[in-house]
């Protein structure tokens, strides 16, 4: 379970991820890339996350097979990016 504390950072960090990985990718390697960030998230704490920000059209999720596809929208992109900001996302990049 991630710390409600830390959820606006990890939230911050896929959309960094996403943009910084050419915009889609799935839960799994998302959980492998926030791992090397030293973000110890398990893939079943990243899912409800994904939806999170899908339900604010930051991101699009699909299924396929077991795996969640993440894709980074036009207002991920802007936060990505330093353009936007909204509650619940960390306002600065990761690693900064």
């Amino acid at each position: 379970m991630i710390l409600p504390g830390l959820l606006p950072l990890i939230r911050r960090a896929i959309l960094d991820l996403l943009n910084d990985v050419g915009g889609e990718q799935s839960d799994e390697y998302i959980e492998i890339l926030l791992s090397g960030l030293g973000h110890r998230v398990a893939r079943c704490d990243i899912v409800p996350q994904l939806d999170w920000l899908a339900e604010r059209d930051l991101i699009e999720v699909t299924e396929e097979g077991p795996y969640k596809i993440a894709r980074i929208l036009a207002n991920g992109r802007a936060i990505a990016e330093g353009k936007l900001k909204i509650d619940g996302v960390r306002p600065h990049k990761t690693g900064d």
